[in-house]
C-alpha cells in the first residue's frame, strides 16, 4: 500500500516548465489595468505646441527622447507637409504626437508611426497621427521575407536607406536623410490615408477588409500623395523651439 502524502518528497516538477516557471515570464509590453490609456498613449512629460497648417490648427503632443534618439523631422517639416494635403482630409485629425518608445516596444512592436482614431492621452481625446522617434541604429530583419516585407524593402531602399543581406537576416541602415524621408514624406502621409480611409467607409466598411488591405489603401495614398508634393529642405528653428518649450536636440542625430 501506498504511503499518505509525505511533505518532504520533492514534486518533479517543481521548478520547471511544467510547473509554470516562466509562465509570466512573456516579453510582452505590459498592460497597466488601472490605465484606460494605450501604451502609446502615456506620455512622459510631454511639450505641446498648437501651429496652423493650411487653414486648419493643429496639437502638436512632443514627448521628450532619451539619448541617441531623434524625431527625424521637426514640428515645421510637418506642417509643410500637411499644408499640402486637401483640407478635407486634414479635418480629419486633431493631433501629431511625437513620442518616444522605451526598448521594449521597440523590439515588441516596431512601428514608423501610428493611426489613431481617438487619441486620450494626457488629457486629449481626438483623432491623432503618433509617430516615433527613431535612433541611427541599424535595424535587423529575419530571413524570412513575405511579399509585403519585399516591398517595404523597396520602399526603404527608395528613402535611402542602405540594405543588407547578413547572416542572420536582412539589416537596413540608416541616415538622418533617410529617415527623414521615411517618416516625413511617406509615414506621415500613410497615417494620414488610413485616416481618409477609415472617413471614406466607416467603422463597418473599414474593418471588413483584411489588414493588408487597409494598408494598401493607405500605401496608395501615400503614394499619390508624394507625387503631388512640393519637396524641402529640413526646416529648423532653434530659437522658435526653445520659445516653445522644445529641444532643438530632439531634433537632431
Amino acid at each position: 500500500m501506498r504511503a499518505g502524502w509525505n511533505p518532504t518528497r520533492r514534486n518533479r516538477n517543481a521548478g520547471t516548465k511544467a510547473n509554470g516557471l516562466g509562465r509570466d515570464n512573456d516579453f510582452d509590453i505590459p498592460y497597466l489595468r488601472n490605465r484606460s490609456t494605450a501604451y502609446f498613449e502615456q506620455l512622459a512629460n510631454p511639450v505641446v505646441v498648437r501651429r496652423t497648417a493650411g487653414a486648419r490648427e493643429l496639437v502638436f503632443i512632443v514627448e521628450p527622447v532619451r539619448p541617441g534618439y531623434a524625431y527625424p523631422c521637426t514640428i515645421d517639416d510637418i506642417v509643410a507637409v500637411l499644408a499640402q494635403v486637401p483640407a478635407a482630409h486634414l479635418d480629419l485629425v486633431d493631433y501629431v504626437v511625437l513620442r518616444q518608445p522605451t526598448r521594449k516596444q521597440e523590439l515588441h512592436a516596431p512601428v514608423w508611426g501610428r493611426a489613431v482614431w481617438s487619441f486620450e492621452g494626457n488629457g486629449f481625446d481626438g483623432p491623432a497621427i503618433v509617430l516615433e522617434a527613431r535612433s541611427l541604429t541599424p535595424y535587423r530583419w529575419g530571413k524570412r521575407v513575405v511579399p509585403e516585407s519585399a516591398r517595404e524593402l523597396v520602399r526603404l531602399r527608395e528613402d535611402g536607406h542602405e540594405i543588407v543581406n547578413t547572416r542572420r537576416g536582412i539589416e537596413f541602415r540608416p541616415t538622418p536623410a533617410s529617415l527623414r524621408n521615411t517618416v516625413l514624406f511617406r509615414t506621415l502621409l500613410h497615417e494620414l490615408g488610413h485616416h481618409v480611409d477609415y472617413w471614406l467607409r466607416e467603422d463597418d466598411g473599414y474593418y471588413l477588409r483584411t489588414q493588408s488591405a487597409r494598408e494598401d489603401f493607405a500605401h496608395r495614398y501615400a503614394s499619390e500623395a508624394q507625387d503631388r508634393l512640393q519637396r524641402f529642405a529640413l526646416l529648423f528653428d532653434p530659437e522658435r523651439m526653445a520659445a516653445e518649450g522644445l529641444q532643438p536636440a530632439w531634433f537632431t542625430f
